[in-house]
């Protein structure tokens, strides 16, 4: 595995894994901790967790000339993912031991063209709501210079605790 966590040019898949002992906010350490070796498509995207807070994070993507469009610019794409990331992030800072989110619904909008050689951008994800079911997540991304290129109100699903039962017979199979 190269430092981009790629294998022979494929991403490596998902090291990470969810801990149902742990509270969001020690997944969210150990998240930030793995860097790029996380795997998957955080590491296809070259994007780390940095910081970190109670309803909050911040991601960081380094932009190469893979993430650019037909026209040299960043695609928009590079953005939606990027909120996508920092809002669960944020909400995920928030969870009980055993809990899980998905992403609900993901408003944005973008606010100016991101030039291809722009270094990086970075997002970050601030919960503006949330009642132990659902929260709402504000997110800016943002270029190096702070300058502001996109915006996003994001919905998070939080999903209780999976109660371990005995697993369900296969189909034809009879439990004894």
């Amino acid at each position: 595995m190269n430092a981009s966590g790629q294998v022979g040019g494929i991403v490596a898949p998902v090291a990470f894994r969810l801990d149902q002992e742990q509270s969001g906010m020690e997944m969210l350490e150990r998240w930030k901790d793995m860097g790029l070796s996380v795997g998957g498509f955080l590491t296809r995207m070259s994007c780390i967790l940095s910081e970190t807070g109670a309803g909050f994070a911040r991601v960081v993507c380094d932009i190469d000339p893979g993430h650019s469009n037909f026209v040299g610019l960043v695609h928009g794409g590079v953005s939606a993912a990027l909120i996508d990331m920092v809002s669960g992030g944020a909400v995920m800072s928030l969870l009980k031991p055993g809990e899980t989110l998905l992403t609900a619904d993901l408003a944005m909008r973008y606010l100016r063209p991101v030039p291809g050689d722009c270094g990086h951008l970075h997002a970050e994800g601030r919960v503006s709501y949330s009642d132990g079911r659902r929260a709402v997540v504000d997110v800016k991304v943002m270029l190096a210079d702070g300058t502001v290129s996109a915006m996003a109100t994001v919905g998070v699903s939080i999903r209780p605790p999976l109660a371990v039962t005995e697993p369900l017979p296969l189909q034809g199979q009879t439990q004894l």
